[in-house]
């Protein structure tokens, strides 16, 4: 959730929607699956947010969006900007020159 405008955009949502906080999300999935709710892209809704029906707390493909997110249209530099523990761990990630 760190990289808001990129979520936004790919979940086709106002930006307003992405939380500014994303590390004080107590339930992040939880929370993600709300902004997917507003979702002007039906496949999205579909595919992220559970019917009432099915008794699961996400929707058949929300596993699949996230990971096309992250491999296709993430920026983690844009997140790390705003997620103090990913900030942390790409600067440790990070090979000497």
């Amino acid at each position: 959730m760190g990289d808001t405008q990129g979520l936004a955009s790919y979940l086709r949502v106002s930006r307003a929607r992405v939380p500014d906080d994303p590390e004080g999300e107590v339930y992040a999935k939880q929370t993600m699956v709300n902004i997917a709710r507003n979702s002007r892209n039906r496949h999205v809704r579909e595919d992220m947010v559970p019917t009432p029906a099915s008794g699961r707390r996400t929707g058949p493909n929300y596993a699949g969006r996230l990971i096309e997110f992250a491999t296709q249209h993430w920026r983690p530099e844009v997140a790390a900007e705003r997620v103090e523990s990913l900030n942390r761990c790409l600067q440790r990630l990070e090979v000497p020159r």
